[in-house]
C-alpha cells in the first residue's frame, strides 16, 4: 500500500523535480521507487484470484457463502 501512494506521488512531482530528488525528500531509495512501478502495472496471481472470485460473486448477486466459493475454485482454503 505504502508503495503504490509513493509511486503516485512521485509520478506527480516528477514533472516538477527529478525523481531522485523527490525520493529523497520522502526518504526511499530510487531502487525501491522503480521495483514498486513495475510491481504496480502488473497482476499478482493473488490479486488475479481475488478479481475472479469478487466477479463470481457479484454474477450471483453475493448470494453464495464461503463454502460455495470455495468449491467453485478449487485449490484454494475457505479461509481465503
Amino acid at each position: 500500500m505504502v508503495g503504490k501512494i509513493i509511486v503516485e506521488l512521485v509520478d506527480e512531482l516528477k514533472e516538477i523535480m527529478p525523481i531522485q530528488t523527490v525520493c529523497a525528500h520522502l526518504g526511499v531509495a530510487r531502487s525501491s521507487y522503480y521495483r514498486w512501478r513495475k510491481e504496480a502495472q502488473c497482476l499478482s496471481k493473488k490479486n488475479e484470484r481475488d478479481q475472479a472470485i469478487g466477479k463470481v460473486c457479484a454474477e450471483h448477486k453475493f448470494r453464495y457463502g464461503y463454502r460455495k466459493i470455495a468449491a467453485l475454485f478449487p485449490g484454494i482454503s475457505e479461509k481465503t
